[in-house]
């Protein structure tokens, strides 16, 4: 199993009690959106749009507030909703990849709204429109991952609620399922909440984004 670059902001002794890696493995490579090729720049930040979904009533995932702050203020283009405006979040990145958007698309969701991000890759597949990157928080019941994600990290806690996200049969993209299960002050209330994660989140779209 290869170490995410999102991983890599975390300190290495979590990485290990959470992983079972040792440092030092290669990151994946980045897939690039709309056959992007290799040696192409990389796209900006502000054509980069990340989706955010809240959980159940919009109240228990108050961390992505803070996530979509600092993405916003680091000069990402960033959009909170609940996890049932997902089929809003699905047309508008219809209507944006008929305008011509072709920079990046990033899903990150907690909870129900994990759930979603899922629904939406799933919906938005039929469109030919790849996702760069999906990030949940906690999925409760999420449909496997669709072939045009092309990486999903799933932080998950045995708490009752979050469970480990599976993937279509012949996925090619790379999905992890972190378990945090055990580990102090991470529930399924918290674990959208906790900066390390959210500065994981950055330092991943960091890689795959300009200025």
């Amino acid at each position: 199993m290869k170490l995410p670059r999102l991983l890599l902001t975390l300190p290495i002794v979590l990485i290990a009690g959470l992983t079972g890696l040792t440092p030092g493995l290669a990151n994946p490579a980045h897939v690039p959106h709309h056959g992007q090729s290799a040696a192409a720049p990389l796209p900006s930040r502000a054509d980069t749009h990340v989706y955010l979904l809240r959980g159940l009533f919009g109240v228990f995932s108050q961390g992505l507030d803070a996530l979509a702050q600092q993405l916003v203020a680091q000069g990402y283009h960033a959009e909170i909703y609940g996890w049932d405006e997902a089929q809003q979040v699905i047309a508008l990145i219809g209507q944006r990849e008929q305008q011509g958007h072709e920079g990046p698309v990033i899903l990150i969701g907690h909870s129900l709204g994990a759930n979603a991000v899922i629904s939406v890759a799933e919906s938005i597949q039929t469109q030919a429109i790849p996702v760069d990157l999906a990030v949940t928080f906690d999925a409760t019941a999420p449909d496997p991952v669709p072939q045009n994600v092309a990486v999903l990290i799933n932080f998950w806690a045995q708490d009752g609620f979050g469970v480990p996200v599976t993937a279509t049969p012949g996925y090619t993209g790379d999905l992890e399922n972190i378990d945090l299960s055990g580990q102090p002050g991470i529930d399924h209330t918290s674990i959208d909440t906790l900066d390390q994660f959210h500065q994981t989140v950055i330092a991943r779209l960091e890689g795959l984004t300009g200025n």
